[in-house]
């Protein structure tokens, strides 16, 4: 029997559980395991009268309880627990590939969890010498070159290599995921794309130049384009992904035009990762309102991947 798709459960004291629990009620896709409290679980079905079966339940004990929609110690050290355990089964085979529900950082941070989030967490545990976030679906895909990093800092984390790793990495990626060579499209850093150098230089110094060695590569990218209208329809309808440089550049537009539809994936890695692209929402914690169209879209992406054997080559 091939090996099952492993969903975490995230932070306990979010959505996560309740996503779980539908989820396992109508899977999308067969040899489905969730890795989560059964207690937990089972309590949270009581009181929001969904349907329990431990069928498809790897139980990872919570050491207390926790209160939902409240950040503690306790729920960011199980939902730390539950994705090294995905990881470590996708790493050895025992899982064919991981779903990702949302953690809290603070929570982890309380846990004292020293990762900013599952990307970072996820490219130490697999030793991956290159990675990227891509959040892709339908309507828009981006792929970031930083991430979870103060604006200030973005300047002086973008250079060639950095650059062009996520390129080909989404390029890669995308290729794979629409069946024909991605094109892509790379917005500038500053407004109107620098101007021609009155609002900064980088794209004069960095980005024009990383962008000619990426089409001399065979890699069909458009910019540095003006971020204000980098994302007109026009412009998407042609375009497969954004490279962007950095997380709100990338992500604003994706949630403001696929935000239940938008799936995480974690690019460069040596197994497959994806994610729904929300985070914990405590705000409706324990209130029967959560959505699964992100998990969803989530699981099959990792399915369909997984058929494919979608990889990190260079890990081969």
């Amino acid at each position: 029997m091939a090996s099952p798709l492993v969903i975490t459960q995230g932070d306990p004291a979010g959505i996560g559980p309740e996503l779980a629990l539908k989820i396992l009620a109508d899977p999308p896709c067969e040899n489905l395991k969730v890795i989560a409290c059964r207690r937990h679980l089972a309590e949270v079905a009581a009181f929001l009268d969904l349907p329990f079966s431990e069928d498809g339940i790897i139980d990872l004990p919570l050491t207390g309880s926790v209160k939902m929609g409240e950040i503690s110690t306790i729920a960011g050290a199980h939902s730390f627990d539950c994705l090294e355990a995905a990881v470590e089964g996708a790493l050895d085979g025992t899982y064919a590939g991981v779903i990702t529900n949302p953690i809290h950082k603070e929570a982890w941070h309380r846990a004292g969890k020293p990762f900013p989030g599952h990307t970072e967490y996820l490219v130490e545990k697999t030793a991956s010498a290159s990675h990227a976030m891509m959040l892709t679906s339908e309507e828009i895909t981006c792929s970031l070159v930083t991430t979870h990093v103060s604006l200030t800092s973005v300047p002086g984390l973008l250079n060639e290599a950095r650059i062009l790793e996520v390129i080909k990495l989404t390029h890669q990626a995308m290729s794979a995921i629409r069946g024909h060579p991605a094109r892509l499209a790379m917005p500038g850093l500053n407004p109107h794309a620098g101007e021609g150098g009155l609002f900064g230089r980088e794209e004069i110094e960095l980005i024009i130049p990383v962008l000619e060695k990426a089409r001399a590569m065979g890699i069909e990218i458009a910019g540095p384009l003006s971020p204000d209208t980098a994302f007109l329809p026009a412009l998407r309808k042609d375009i497969d992904a954004y490279v962007c440089l950095y997380h709100d550049q990338g992500l604003i537009p994706l949630k403001t035009l696929a935000f239940d539809l938008g799936v995480n994936v974690t690019l460069g890695l040596p197994i497959v990762r994806t994610s729904v692209d929300h985070g914990t929402a405590f705000d409706i914690a324990g209130k029967g309102l959560a959505s699964t169209t992100s998990l969803i879209e989530a699981t099959r992406l990792a399915r369909k991947l997984v058929h494919q054997k979608w990889h990190d080559p260079s890990r081969s």
